[in-house]
């Protein structure tokens, strides 16, 4: 076969092929690799609005669990890199896949990713009338952005995007609307997310706008510092890493 063949169809040949049950081929799948073979009926409650419906579609995964540092997946393609680097950047989360038959996926796509139910839709927050919830900005230059519109507006904020840093601070200066706050990504192409937030509270018309960091570091603190909390944090995030103990960086 070629290097290119679909996931879905190098499994469906070889299972023609050898005459194996694609439940049979994920247990093989998974011991080869040393993975779990997924559970697809076990998941975390919302899991699935960590990852949008159309992209859970194209890279044909199911979120299964999530902490809030890592994805749990079920993939028929538990190393494919191009849907590893896209669902990181999109949950913000190391992924770990486990393993599971493209047509059990397919199956399970359907059912997580459904319409909601007319019960659903009743208990859905509305949006307040009028000119709407509070005005969120969205400074991402990945597929992220697309997770936190929906995100917001399905809790009934208003929101606007930017791709980058420069864009935000035209849309910041130009806008006649009230922009509440911002989230703002660090890494992006044009302006760094530091030196964004740094022009931001160097001008008068928007230092007093809050600002979240949506970032892939391993931690943060806010100024002024508490030194004895930063300590607290260093020393948690190098066991985390390392499993470096406290009493070795006193």
């Amino acid at each position: 076969m070629d290097s290119d063949t679909l996931p879905a169809n190098a499994w469906a040949w070889v299972t023609q092929a050898t005459g194996t049950a694609a439940e049979e081929m994920a247990s093989k799948v998974a011991i080869h690799f040393r993975l779990d073979v997924a559970n697809l009926d076990d998941r975390d409650p919302h899991a699935e609005k960590l990852i949008p419906a159309a992209f859970a579609r194209r890279l044909n995964v199911i979120p299964l669990h999530y902490t809030d540092r890592t994805l749990t997946i079920a993939s028929a393609d538990p190393f494919g890199m191009e849907a590893e680097r896209e669902l990181t950047a999109l949950a913000g989360r190391t992924v770990h896949p486990e393993v599971a038959s493209p047509d059990a996926i397919k199956t399970a796509l359907d059912r997580v990713y459904s319409e909601p139910s007319a019960q659903d839709q009743e208990a859905a927050p509305t949006k307040p009338e009028g000119l709407g919830g509070p005005h969120v900005l969205v400074v991402d230059d990945d597929d992220a952005r697309m997770l936190l519109r929906n995100a917001l507006e399905g809790r009934g904020f208003r929101v606007s995007e930017a791709a980058d840093g420069k864009d935000a601070l035209v849309a910041l200066d130009q806008t006649d609307d009230t922009i509440h706050l911002v989230t703002l990504d660090l890494q992006m192409r044009e302006l760094h997310g530091l030196e964004t937030l740094r022009q931001m509270r160097s001008s008068l018309h928007t230092a007093h706008i809050p600002v979240i960091i949506a970032t892939g570091s391993d931690d943060y603190v806010v100024k002024p510092i508490d030194p004895p909390r930063f300590v607290l944090r260093v020393q948690a995030v190098l066991r985390r890493r390392g499993g470096i103990r406290p009493a070795i960086l006193l």
